[in-house]
């Protein structure tokens, strides 16, 4: 009886930690800290990347200030890949993901956003001709392919529908050219143009590789941010995020690290 009774108070033990798996990972320790998993991509410099076996980059960076500024939480980071995270995200596997992530009203019904922004993707056109300065300048240009999907796309789509009289002619691709070989296309005349957000280590690769590249300002600015997975406790630990970030701009924090990372700051074009 006794061992009947032991393997009943077993079963029911594991059937409790099934039920348990499926909720979101962050756990509450005995000091009352809850731990937070944080999905940031592990091969994305400048944005986040992996070395020497630590997670550094623009916003690895900005969440452990913020997780400075919340006593109640302590961040653990997690290099995943973009879609991974994704999925992780809409399963609790993740509390938060981080990939220089655009505002949009699916994002905003499914999750939860802080309040402020992290930063900002400053979309730029990267050309070999000084007279480029502007989307309407790019009428009858050679423009780099852009992938079938993604930031850069949606941008172009909405511009030649918003601005019919100044349509411009692109092709898609998925060969997966890196952005040196995208510049190098650019600076050998191969095109006229690269549209691209500003934060992908362009101005390194223009420094190292000495191309002959104008950039011009901003022609489109997206704030990007962190998405939280939705949960009535995920609320409160969202407005707290949202404090802390907005502290940390009144700080000067994340204009520090945006010109550390980025060679600008992204957070004038606010």
């Amino acid at each position: 009886m006794i061992k009947r009774t032991k393997l009943f108070i077993f079963l029911g033990l594991v059937l409790l930690l099934a039920a348990c798996s499926g909720e979101a990972s962050s756990e509450k320790s005995e000091t009352g800290v809850r731990t937070i998993e944080v999905a940031v991509p592990p091969t994305s410099k400048p944005l986040s990347w992996e070395e020497n076996g630590k997670l550094v980059g623009y916003e690895p960076d900005i969440l452990r200030l913020v997780d400075e500024k919340l006593a109640d939480y302590e961040f653990n980071l997690v290099g995943v890949a973009d879609s991974a995270a994704e999925i992780g995200l809409d399963t609790g596997k993740y509390d938060i993901i981080a990939q220089g992530l655009f505002k949009s009203a699916e994002r905003e019904e499914k999750y939860l956003l802080p309040s402020e922004n992290n930063g900002a993707s400053l979309m730029k056109i990267y050309t070999n001709n000084k007279d480029i300065k502007e989307m309407k300048d790019l009428v009858g240009k050679k423009i780099v392919p852009t992938t079938p999907t993604g930031g850069v796309f949606n941008f172009l789509m909405a511009w030649n529908e918003e601005n019919p009289e100044h349509e411009i002619e692109f092709q898609t691709s998925d060969a997966g050219l890196s952005y040196a070989d995208r510049l190098k296309e650019v600076d050998s005349g191969k095109y006229d143009a690269l549209i691209l957000p500003s934060n992908l280590g362009q101005s390194k690769i223009i420094e190292n590789e000495n191309l002959n590249i104008h950039v011009t300002d901003p022609v489109k600015v997206f704030p990007t941010y962190f998405l939280i997975y939705k949960t009535e406790e995920n609320k409160k630990f969202a407005e707290e995020v949202g404090n802390a970030l907005k502290e940390l701009k009144e700080e000067g924090k994340l204009s520090e690290l945006s010109i550390k990372y980025y060679d600008e700051d992204v957070f004038i074009h606010e």
